[in-house]
């Protein structure tokens, strides 16, 4: 499978088989861009898929940027991150990027793309599933409204307590 292969194979997996309502765009000739309404007046989710020579690199993150680094809520926006890890059992994982972007990051290689295109698709979904549930406690940690013993309450309800 190529790129151009690997990417006629997503459009056609988000068209028929995604659970989630977004808005595409292409960005350039092997990048896809989805943006999805979250509950927020002033922030959105967003994806961009990268079709490299071998892989898509997926990245899903709040959109705008919502963590300032001077704020002095970095600290308490990584404890959260790292709790989320902690939780989430999928292939992605979450991190602060040098932007302040809240990320999710994934990669998916071609030949699993191939071989499992319904596990793939997941995949991704599963990003999304992920911001679906924990979208308004990370915003509000991120902007300072809440703390991570708040977001971690927060998710312990939601996924289980892990004690």
């Amino acid at each position: 499978m190529n790129k151009i292969e690997a990417m006629q194979t997503v459009e056609n997996l988000l068209k028929k088989n995604f659970k989630y309502l977004y808005k595409k765009e292409k960005l350039n000739i092997f990048e896809l861009h989805l943006s999805f309404q979250m509950d927020s007046n002033t922030h959105e989710l967003q994806t961009s898929m990268e079709f490299q020579d071998t892989w898509v690199d997926i990245l899903t993150f709040i959109s705008p940027t919502a963590l300032k680094f001077e704020d002095g809520k970095y600290y308490e926006v990584l404890k959260t991150v790292n709790y989320v890890n902690w939780y989430t059992k999928a292939n992605g994982r979450f991190y602060v990027d040098t932007y302040g972007d809240l990320a999710y990051s994934l990669r998916i290689k071609y030949d699993f793309l191939e071989a499992e295109p319904h596990m793939a698709i997941n995949e991704i979904e599963t990003a999304i599933d992920y911001y679906a549930d924990l979208f308004v406690p990370l915003l509000d940690v991120c902007l300072g409204k809440k703390s991570f013993n708040d977001a971690k309450t927060f998710i312990d309800e939601m996924w289980g307590d892990k004690e």
